[in-house]
């Protein structure tokens, strides 16, 4: 009985058995379009009058390029949000469009009776030249409720909106400023004033503000000077949002290295910050630096250039020194020299006759008179 038993488990399957499992596969594979049809129909895509929506620019009018502007999207409906709200920012030339917050804030209003369910999103705009300039219509895609088991899905546009700046008179002659409500200008240096040489000091300049991005914050830079070798490193920039509130900081770090003996003076970092609060100018600046270097220079290293010039001139020096030792030891030299020194002696005998006796005429009583006449 068991050998019959395994018998059968070895048979293969009878036609009747492959016709129910392809039944049973297609009936799994209905009752998975059923339900993907259905959850399909839950969620609809379309304009449903329930649900409102407006934007506005905070402030609408008086700011300055660079100053921090909020447009604010409005999003209402008396149901509840069911999906994530989206919002697509266009491209404006002239504005700067970031959607810094992740989150919308969230409230309840009572209109007419009924309580309605409000998303208020902002979005940050920053003017990179004065003018006016008009941003297009927002797309927003949201998703309410339409029943307990509907979902209706609406794809709103904002009103066109316009944006205008100008610069006022103390920031007409200015090539950057810095608008924000607070500015904060900080300088840390590392290592000591009174060095040497080859030493190395650290200047960090640390620049803080408020409703404003780093990318906006202006570069703080310095002077070279031919006593100190300058290695600045690349700004860092950070951004911080909590809650809608914006923080941005800007840190530029230079190194100096001592080169040469002597006392340089280093001026401050003067930044201009535009008050938004109190629509004034004021000029934030750092204490200048005044360094002392002593030592003492080390032999100036001889360059490639100098070393040919100097094997040059030896070279030119030897040879010059080989074609005189070969002229002296030739035979022409030696015949030049016995006609020159015939000559010599030619020249010299002449000059005695014609200068004469240098003896007095009475301590040379053999010299006739004629001779007398004649000296």
């Amino acid at each position: 009985m068991i050998l019959n038993w395994a018998k059968d488990r070895k048979a293969p399957p009878c036609i009747g058995t492959k016709i129910q499992r392809h039944r049973l596969r297609f009936m799994g594979f209905t009752i998975v379009h059923t339900a993907l049809l259905l959850s399909l129909s839950m969620f609809v895509v379309a304009d449903d009058p329930r649900v409102e929506m407006s934007a506005r620019l905070i402030p609408a009018e008086g700011a300055v390029p660079g100053q921090r502007i909020k447009l604010e999207v409005t999003v209402a409906t008396p149901r509840w949000f069911t999906a994530g709200t989206r919002i697509k920012l266009p491209e404006v030339p002239g504005l700067l469009l970031l959607q810094n917050q992740d989150f919308a804030a969230n409230a309840s209003e009572r209109r007419n009776g009924e309580t309605w369910t409000v998303q208020r999103w902002f979005i940050d705009v920053f003017a990179t030249k004065p003018g006016t300039v008009i941003i297009p219509p927002l797309g927003v895609s949201v998703a309410v409720s339409k029943s307990t088991q509907e979902t209706v899905a609406s794809k709103l546009n904002t009103e066109p909106l316009t944006v205008t700046t100008h610069i006022p008179p103390e920031l007409a002659d200015l090539k950057d400023w810095v608008a924000s409500p607070s500015v904060t200008l900080v300088q840390t240096v590392e290592g000591s004033l009174d060095t040497y040489l080859g030493s190395a000091i650290n200047r960090r300049i640390t620049l803080k503000a408020q409703d404003v991005m780093a990318m906006l914050l202006p570069r703080t830079t310095s002077k070279n000077d031919p006593l100190l070798q300058m290695y600045p490193e690349p700004p860092v920039l950070r951004n911080r949002s909590n809650r809608g509130n914006l923080t941005a900081t800007r840190s530029d770090k230079i190194s100096w290295i001592a080169a040469a003996p002597g006392t340089v003076e280093i001026p401050g970092v003067a930044v201009n910050w535009w008050n938004t609060d109190t629509q004034t100018l004021e000029i934030l600046t750092t204490d200048p630096l005044s360094i002392s270097i002593s030592g003492e220079l080390p032999p100036k290293p001889v360059s490639s250039t100098e070393t040919l010039e100097a094997l040059f001139y030896a070279a030119a020096t030897l040879f010059i020194g080989f074609l005189g030792w070969r002229l002296i030891a030739s035979r022409r030299f030696s015949q030049l020299r016995k006609r020159g020194e015939a000559l010599l002696r030619t020249v010299r005998r002449l000059a005695t006759r014609l200068k004469g006796s240098s003896l007095p005429h009475r301590l040379n009583p053999w010299r006739n008179a004629k001779g007398s006449d004649a000296s």
